[in-house]
């Protein structure tokens, strides 16, 4: 596809397996705060946890809490369903499971071998809604930071996407055009509907078969390696 130059691409669970890097974390602290104390396990603790993080990086995206609120509320809610009323150990769990983090490498499967095969055929921006604090350092682990021109954050601004005013900043500061620019990204609603309203196309990654979505994508696919089939 020759039209496209610009490549901007989400990190976490597309490229990054922040998944995988965070479970990794989780258990850990975990087992070093004894939460064992206060839940029947490991497993028991994120089946409370996880609903409650993806419902509040909802409203975070929407701008209706900060990045302070959203860790306080999302690791203190785990203990207030057991009955544990203790900030000062939810933010040391906080502190200690984002510290660890940024150490993983974990990267998707086919991540590396697309990099390389794209990076010589366009420029490429990650565009994220992480944390400044984390991003670059989990790239640098892991590393994928030789692969891109620029990392674009939605703190930058201080808008998240989907919001238009994100791209909007990104093809600014990068001298890209909408039609000219692709977006790759496995959040239907941030990263792709963002790039929508934007103007631009897109891939949506989306590797679990996730349906029901208000529209198609550009392109879809299950494997990052599919991607070589359309770029």
């Amino acid at each position: 596809m020759t039209k496209y130059r610009n490549l901007f691409i989400d990190l976490d669970d597309t490229v990054y397996d922040f998944s995988a890097a965070s479970r990794e974390s989780f258990l850990e602290t975990y087992v070093q705060l004894r939460y064992e104390r206060f839940f029947d396990s490991f497993e028991h603790y994120m089946s409370i946890y996880e609903p409650y993080n993806l419902e509040l990086w909802r409203i975070y995206g929407e701008g209706k809490i900060t990045k302070e609120e959203l860790n306080r509320r999302r690791y203190s809610h785990p203990l207030e369903v057991v009955g544990v009323q203790d900030q000062q150990l939810a933010d040391t769990f906080c502190r200690e499971a984002l510290g660890r983090i940024p150490t993983k490498g974990n990267l998707v499967p086919g991540a590396i071998e697309l990099l390389e095969y794209l990076r010589p055929k366009y420029r490429m921006y990650i565009l994220s809604n992480g944390f400044k604090e984390l991003q670059s350092r989990k790239m640098q682990t892991a590393g994928i930071d030789k692969y891109f021109d620029a990392v674009i954050l939605s703190e930058d601004i201080g808008v998240n996407k989907p919001d238009c005013r994100l791209y909007e900043h990104a093809l600014s500061t990068t001298s890209s055009k909408p039609g000219e620019s692709l977006m790759i990204g496995d959040m239907f609603d941030t990263d792709i509907v963002g790039a929508a309203n934007s103007g631009i196309d897109n891939i949506y990654f989306n590797p679990k078969g996730k349906t029901g979505h208000p529209f198609a994508p550009t392109y879809e696919v299950k494997k990052l390696l599919d991607i070589k089939e359309i770029l």
